[in-house]
């Protein structure tokens, strides 16, 4: 298992080549997440030994040579991102908030850094009139705003800290903030 609480920043992963959307999703949230179709076990197991990241997987093989090297291992069920996200934050015993100032670029892993409208290229004009806030990723140079998708967002997470404040009534450990 994973350190319980703390900052999302102290808590790096690599999930493993089943789980892509879940790794994008966890990006949003601020986690260092590491991932690529095309790792297979042995790069897994390479990289979060080398990197000191924990393993994120369904891959009951996987899981079994992680432990072997003594690796950090979260297992997520074969299931859609909400039960996989419960069992990542009730792991780490914190509740979820996205705040894009910690977020991470979903498609390069790479921090996110408010940038100036004047300096915001390549993104629709109607969007440049409408938005005044705009984050750039430090990497591949993607451009965010709060677009429509935003609101589908923030349900995904009322639901998930919902979920997960059940889980744990009656627990000695609340969750963290």
């Amino acid at each position: 298992m994973t350190r319980k609480g703390g900052r999302l920043s102290e808590h790096k992963f690599i999930v493993d080549c089943m789980h892509g959307k879940l790794a994008r999703k966890m990006r949003l949230y601020g986690f260092d997440t590491l991932y690529d179709v095309k790792f297979d076990d042995s790069k897994v197991i390479e990289i979060a030994k080398l990197e000191g990241r924990t393993v994120i997987t369904s891959d009951e093989a996987l899981i079994e040579r992680a432990k072997s090297e003594k690796l950090q291992v979260i297992w997520v069920p074969l299931d859609n991102e909400l039960p996989r996200m419960i069992k990542i934050f009730e792991t780490l015993k914190i509740l979820p908030k996205i705040d894009p100032k910690r977020s991470r670029c979903p498609n390069c892993n790479s921090p996110l850094a408010i940038v100036k409208k004047k300096d915001v290229k390549d993104v629709p004009e109607n969007v440049l009139k409408r938005k005044r806030v705009f984050y750039k990723c430090t990497g591949c140079g993607k451009i965010y705003w709060y677009g429509s998708h935003w609101k589908k967002i923030r349900e995904f997470e009322k639901t998930l800290k919902r979920m997960l404040r059940e889980l744990g009534e009656g627990r000695k450990n609340e969750f963290k903030r």
